[in-house]
């Protein structure tokens, strides 16, 4: 690839994250990348007070993070007003992280957003985009210096150098960074103008304006933020390699002198202060503070999922860490991440070999481009190596962002490791198919996982809106006015099964506004009225709660409903509606069409499969109930209340009526001693809803505390209660039985 087209495809990287970069700064809401609040509550009080915020009460300090970042974007938005910051905290959504690692919307936003939160009503909307775009502006710094480490570690490849520069710029999660107000972009941009200076010092050699660049990025990183450390013993590394190679330990000392000197003189202030106001010149401790102590020691296999969380939140990570991509996604990116790393292998087996010939020497371009590749992986693992470490002694998260001082290094040994598989000649191509692939990784994470995360509901006018499948026409009361009328609901689907979800639409006609957020619950009961689902959320999964809503409005809000794993089926399963004021718990009020009062939450029935094998049945048995219902065994046990019977009910098609089972104790004389009738399961599974296949579990109790000793005859049938007739009961041959009855066993007592 010829310099000029290379410098031209620079370009076109740099056009498109730097529109790629805005687009996620105005796509995210206001305040929900990581931290973004503390961040900007930083740059506002650089603007106010000219100095960091303090410790507020109850509330997570910034004040020990390092100021660069924050005086770059203090410069940059003081004259932006500051009208709503504070009301921001009030706006904070409870159900924040929701299944935190589920793709979705499901209350993914930290804050309710409501329609002041846009450009010319509010201060903060306006200076959160103006710093956003001064990232993406730094970012886009970042993604010129990767190529510049490129081309200094490839002299005569300018591919090599469009490739890295093309793989890191649309990254997902440096694009959403980039876009965002986080120090990280400082700590980006300065570790990669350290490693440019690096790597050129190891070719070029010292030189004054060389060694002072690299103290000054050195400094500036460290003034940005702490994870450029690890820089610093990089730059050493540098420092020795380069004096070793020349043979000159003065070159070492004078030279590194200059280097840490300057970085020193940067950071020698802040660290100053750190020292006076926290007793820690770095502000490390305070931060782990911060975490706790472990509840246990971690242990090797605490590392894999931390580890699955650092390379996934590298890739991307959306909002506040909770929007993922799709898991498919990071299976192929660690699938190219495992080949570039055996072409790396592979390059250098190949490198060691030509290092041995007697034509290489120190100072050849090859033993050069080696020694440079060889300080790119020493940075990159000086800033992972910590951050394992780290995970055993304080329970802190480690997130893919805090690799990117390093991007750099990763971006080029990435692309260097592919390009390996390939004869050089086919370099530019791959070159451009990964720029491409990862544009368009880039834009589908906008498009199909960040955008959707914060979308709110759909919402009709009265005249447009949707006929629910489920009609209900209930009205909610606030302090007797009406607020709300449920129109009624659609089921994603009419059966569940234990450890799956349940997804409702609810079509909600607002009747009147109210300033209240009132939590939905949302509940499912299975057996014996068990809780075997609940839900509690704002409305609109976080996105629309009720202080929003409008008259007029008809919001169809979804709420989806886990199942319990433990859950027993098949049953029937009660689905509850309503909606309660937080921290009270009061329900609201709730009348029918009519104008008269629901006292029960129902709003619907549905069904719950059976997922477990269930256990074969002690007594095998072979009996007919009409044509769709066979008895295929019992299990009988004694205790001291009396028999406990299951019996094992087959379903072998569908019943159109809800059957009644009888369960008669024949004492001696051939009365009846006692009785165990009712619906299978006790009502919670009607024959009506029995599916062909189904084995169902009917338990019954059969009081035996009183009965005198003697031989007695188990009995039992099946029956409509509404007419008191008997579904035809047949033995195995097709024989229709005596009066319908099963003569199940005698029972000796």
């Amino acid at each position: 690839m010829a310099e000029r087209m290379a410098q031209w495809i620079l370009a076109v990287i740099l056009a498109l994250f730097v529109g790629l970069g805005v687009a996620y700064a105005f796509t995210t809401p206001t305040l929900e990348a990581p931290d973004e609040i503390h961040h900007y509550d930083y740059i506002r009080s650089l603007v106010n007070t000219g100095s960091p915020p303090g410790a507020k009460e109850g509330q997570k300090s910034f004040s020990n993070h390092a100021p660069l970042y924050y005086v770059i974007g203090a410069l940059g938005s003081a004259w932006v007003g500051e009208d709503d910051l504070d009301t921001w905290r009030t706006r904070y959504n409870p159900y924040f992280g929701y299944r935190f690692g589920d793709m979705g919307r499901d209350n993914k936003n930290i804050y309710f957003h409501p329609d002041e939160d846009r450009f010319g009503a509010s201060d903060t909307w306006l200076g959160v985009r103006v710093v956003r775009v001064m990232s993406v502006l730094m970012s886009a710094a970042t993604i010129w210096v990767i190529y510049r480490v490129g081309r200094e570690v490839f002299p005569d490849r300018p591919e090599m150098a469009v490739g890295a520069a093309g793989l890191a710029a649309f990254i997902p999660e440096f694009l959403f960074i980039s876009g965002a107000v986080n120090d990280d972009n400082g700590a980006a941009l300065f570790g990669a103008l350290s490693l440019w200076t690096m790597v050129r010092i190891v070719r070029r050699g010292f030189s004054p304006r060389r060694c002072v660049g690299l103290g000054v990025a050195l400094g500036l990183g460290w003034l940005s933020k702490l994870t450029t450390a690890a820089l610093i013993p990089a730059a050493g590394l540098v420092m020795a390699l380069v004096a070793w190679r020349n043979r000159s330990w003065r070159d070492l000392l004078i030279w590194g002198l200059v280097v840490f000197g300057v970085a020193a003189l940067l950071i020698a202030p802040w660290a100053a202060r750190q020292y006076v106001l926290h007793g820690d010149p770095i502000g490390l401790a305070q931060e782990m503070e911060g975490f706790g102590e472990p509840e246990r020691a971690p242990s090797l296999a605490d590392l894999w999922p931390d580890l699955y969380w650092l390379r996934t939140s590298f890739w991307g990570r959306l909002g506040a860490n909770q929007v993922p991509l799709a898991g498919w996604i990071y299976i192929v990116l660690d699938a190219v991440t495992l080949l570039a790393l055996a072409g790396l292998v592979r390059s250098l087996i190949r490198c060691h070999s030509l290092l041995q010939s007697p034509i290489s020497n120190l100072h050849s371009p090859f033993a050069e481009r080696f020694q440079q590749f060889a300080i790119l992986a020493a940075a990159f693992l000086l800033t992972f190596g910590p951050m394992v470490a780290r995970r055993f002694l304080r329970p802190m998260p480690n997130f893919g962002r805090y690799l990117f001082p390093v991007l750099p290094a990763m971006a080029l040994l990435l692309f260097t490791g592919l390009a390996a598989w390939l004869p050089r000649r086919r370099h530019a191509l791959l070159a451009l198919g990964v720029t491409v692939a990862m544009l368009v990784l880039g834009i589908a994470a906008l498009v199909f996982f960040l955008a959707p995360a914060y979308a709110r509901p759909p919402i009709y006018d009265a005249a447009s809106a949707p006929e629910p499948k489920y009609r209900l026409d209930w009205v909610y009361l606030e302090d007797d006015c009406p607020i709300a009328r449920l129109l009624g609901y659609d089921l994603g689907k009419k059966r569940v099964e234990p450890g799956g979800t349940l997804r409702v639409v609810l079509y909600w006609e607002v009747l009147g506004e109210t300033e209240t957020n009132y939590t939905l619950f949302a509940q499912l009961f299975g057996r014996q009225a068990a809780t075997v689902g609940q839900r509690d959320t704002h409305t609109g999964l976080g996105h629309y709660p009720t202080s929003f809503w409008q008259t007029g409005q008809v919001i169809a809000g979804e709420v989806f409903i886990p199942v319990a794993s433990d859950a027993l089926g098949p049953t029937k399963l009660r689905l509850d509606v309503g909606l309660y004021r937080r921290g009270g718990g009061e329900r609201l009020a709730v009348v029918d069409a009519a104008g008269d009062p629901v006292g029960a939450a129902t709003i619907g029935w549905l069904k719950l499969n059976a997922v477990k094998e269930l256990p074969p049945p002690e007594v095998a048995t072979d009996y007919r109930f009409g044509e769709c219902i066979a008895l295929v065994g019992y299990d009988l046990e004694r205790d001291a209340e009396g028999a406990q019977l299951i019996l094992h009910w087959a379903s072998l098609g569908s019943v159109d009526q809800d059957y009644t089972v009888f369960v008669h104790l024949v004492g001696p004389d051939g009365e009846l001693a006692a009785q165990a009738d009712g619906p299978p399961t006790g009502g919670d599974y009607p024959t009506s809803m029995w599916e062909f296949g189904e084995i169902i579990f009917d338990e019954r109790l059969v009081a035996t505390q009183n009965l005198p000793a003697g031989t007695y005859h188990l009995r039992l049938g099946m029956y409509l209660l509404e007419t008191g007739a008997r579904l035809p009961a047949l033995d195995a041959s097709g024989e229709r039985l005596p009066d319908d009855v099963v003569e199940l066993t005698e029972v000796e007592l």
